[in-house]
């Protein structure tokens, strides 16, 4: 019995370690402010969305809210922005980090399936000085909304989601896990 629990725990830590997220960085585009992102990319569609260079306005939140190497995404003329699927597929939403790139404004967002709203959070403060990590794990979604309470531009780097193949394999060790519990109260 003793063997058992070992291997079953030896085999949920491998799938936890396996288990890891997929990080937009934007960097391998453009930053040219004038393009819209293209639909499809990173397996995503962009809508209201472009990347700008972090070192095209200095000083500006779009320069502070690089957490990765030179380029942000940012919503275009301060509207509402929605990102969904490329595939349709519903999906994990982890987090991202956000700066404002003018003026302090608050963001919230919206999580949809089917046209039916699943999620929606409070408000998050942001300022032009320093990015925010906002973390929300809504799984099932199939848009994400993102919205501001000013007419101004956000910036957003390290986009999040978990990978498909991780969570299938961490969802197989749970399952492992909890009948091996059960046969031990059996």
């Amino acid at each position: 019995m003793d063997m058992k629990k070992t291997i079953i725990g030896l085999l949920a830590m491998t799938t936890c370690a396996l288990a890891h997220a997929t990080v937009i960085h934007f960097d391998d585009l453009s930053g040219d402010e004038s393009l819209p992102i293209d639909a499809g990319y990173a397996g995503f569609n962009w809508d209201n969305m472009g990347t700008v260079s972090a070192a095209a306005y200095p000083g500006s939140g779009f320069e502070a809210g690089a957490v990765s190497q030179s380029n942000v995404a940012y919503n275009w003329y301060g509207n509402p922005a929605t990102i969904t699927k490329a595939d349709g597929n519903a999906w994990e939403y982890t987090g991202a980090w956000f700066t404002s790139a003018w003026v302090d404004q608050e963001i919230s967002f919206e999580g949809w399936r089917n046209g039916q709203l699943l999620f929606a959070s409070s408000a998050f403060t942001l300022d032009t000085t320093a990015p925010r990590w906002i973390q929300l794990d809504w799984a099932g979604i199939d848009t994400l909304v993102v919205y501001n309470s000013s007419p101004t531009a956000w910036a957003m780097d390290e986009f999040t989601v978990p990978e498909p193949g991780s969570l299938a394999l961490m969802g197989v060790s749970l399952a492992g896990l909890m009948t091996a519990r059960r046969r031990r109260k059996a």
